[in-house]
């Protein structure tokens, strides 16, 4: 069928031999283990069965206080980070926003296409929202990769990247809060991976007045005089001329 390049099997392993070996070095045996203030760590979770135990970030906070799980996922259509840089699909996708249960952002006053405050253990940012019926009412989620400083990429300084796209990297920390041990990454114990679905949030409305563009907001990136202005107008393929892009 062409789906796999080869007729060999496809070996899913439930038990992971080579986790059971760091198991048993952090329990002494061979000729590498662990250091001493490592081994109980190593032994918990370099389990070579499956099993669930609560995110480190979550059992370190009050999660009455954060109570909302956050996820943060490439766009399909932006999957690369090149794609973000196409004219058409600016236009099509040039901002992100905060997607929250209708109940659940019901229940907290807000109303459609709000601003609020969205805030983690570590910091805050401030993001437009959108009222959704297919997310679970104790998670929000937005698109990753759309926020930009202001000046990059050469865009106009209105651009809604600048002004209304944001990141939910800003309230991700990059060690764990602290137990009075150990400072270790917010990370996966195996892999390393950052702990970036490990998220626990809240939201706040603003306040009246409040300025409806993202924060942080960072002063703008330095035009570099080597770098040429861009059009006030795009277009491509306009028109009856399909020999190239016009500008």
């Amino acid at each position: 069928m062409g789906l796999i390049d080869k007729a060999d099997p496809i070996v899913l392993q439930l038990y992971v031999e080579p986790l059971q070996r760091f198991r048993l070095a952090a329990r002494g045996h061979g000729k590498v283990v662990p250091p001493e203030s490592h081994r109980e760590r190593v032994e918990t979770y370099f389990d070579p069965l499956p099993f669930w135990y609560m995110p480190f970030e979550e059992a370190r906070i009050d999660r009455s206080t954060f109570p909302l799980h956050a996820l943060t996922q490439r766009p399909m259509q932006m999957y690369h980070s090149w794609h973000s840089q196409n004219a058409w699909l600016r236009q099509i996708l040039g901002n992100n926003r905060l997607f929250v249960n209708r109940a659940a952002g019901r229940a907290l006053g807000l109303e459609e296409d709000d601003w609020v405050w969205l805030s983690s253990h570590h910091s805050r940012i401030r993001v437009p929202t959108k009222l959704m019926d297919g997310v679970n009412p104790d998670t929000v989620w937005t698109w990753n990769a759309i926020g930009k400083r202001a000046g990059a990429w050469n865009l106009n300084p209105d651009s809604p990247e600048f002004r209304q796209g944001f990141l939910l990297n800003h309230l991700i920390s990059e060690l764990l809060p602290s137990d009075g041990g150990y400072g270790h990454a917010n990370a996966d114990p195996v892999t390393g991976q950052a702990a970036w679905y490990d998220l626990r949030v809240r939201i706040d409305r603003v306040t009246p007045g409040e300025a409806r563009t993202t924060a942080p907001s960072f002063q703008m990136l330095e035009h570099p005089a080597s770098l040429g202005r861009p059009p006030g107008i795009l277009r491509y393929f306009a028109g009856a001329d399909r020999e190239g892009p016009s500008q």
